[in-house]
């Protein structure tokens, strides 16, 4: 099936660390309330982790623009140092949603590596908005190996042309994006018939009440 792909790629964010010598959950919990800073650590390359601090708002305005996706130059505060790295893992605290913790991984930008790409999907299938029937996602990402300053940040895929029956798998990209290394038989959206569905259930319906009448009847005592 022939479907319609864009690829984005990723930005490229600035972001000022600074050295965190504090330690522990209380050090580091009033970095939080006091100094309005948020801890985080920088590993990978066989190099030691470097554990920093980093102005709250300042983190949280690159991650909400698009940041969680982007290559990121840290620079090291009152330093010419500076690396490149993507987000690898954020903590949120479970109640306020608030960051609690990020983590970055070092990259090299000439270097190979996999990394799990959002799946977009764009417009409403013909086999739903005039058909009826019911959209199925089933996959939301997709694993590419590529270079680091290539990676995307997502794709996106059109779906409107879906009529009832139709799917996409992994393997109706490989044609516009062959870095993709997701198994290629996977679906990732389908279209279905919601009349199908409903024999479906009512059949499932049928069998399980017609299991219960047989069960009852094999432990109903025998009339004398």
């Amino acid at each position: 099936m022939a479907v319609a792909v864009k690829i984005y790629q990723r930005e490229t964010k600035e972001l000022t660390l600074t050295s965190r010598p504090e330690r522990g959950k209380g050090p580091v919990g009033r970095l939080r309330r006091e100094q309005e800073m948020l801890p985080g650590v920088v590993y990978g390359h066989k190099q030691e982790p470097q554990p920093f601090k980093i102005a709250a708002r300042s983190l949280e305005r690159a991650l909400a623009a698009g940041g969680r996706n982007a290559i990121f130059v840290l620079n090291e505060d009152g330093s010419d140092r500076s690396e490149r790295a993507v987000v690898r893992e954020i903590q949120y605290h479970k109640v306020s949603g608030a960051i609690m913790h990020i983590d970055f991984l070092r990259i090299n930008a000439d270097e190979e590596y996999t990394a799990s790409v959002p799946l977009i999907t764009t417009g409403i299938p013909i086999g739903v908005s005039i058909g009826g029937g019911a959209l199925q996602h089933s996959l939301n990402a997709v694993d590419m190996h590529c270079i680091a300053s290539q990676m995307p940040s997502r794709i996106e895929i059109d779906i409107t042309t879906l009529q009832i029956g139709d799917s996409i798998h992994v393997s109706d990209l490989l044609a516009s994006e062959a870095r993709i290394v997701t198994e290629s038989e996977i679906t990732i959206v389908s279209v279905l018939s919601p009349r199908l569905t409903v024999d479906e259930e009512a059949s499932a319906d049928s069998a399980e009440a017609e299991s219960d009448e047989e069960e009852a009847a094999a432990v109903a005592p025998e009339a004398e």
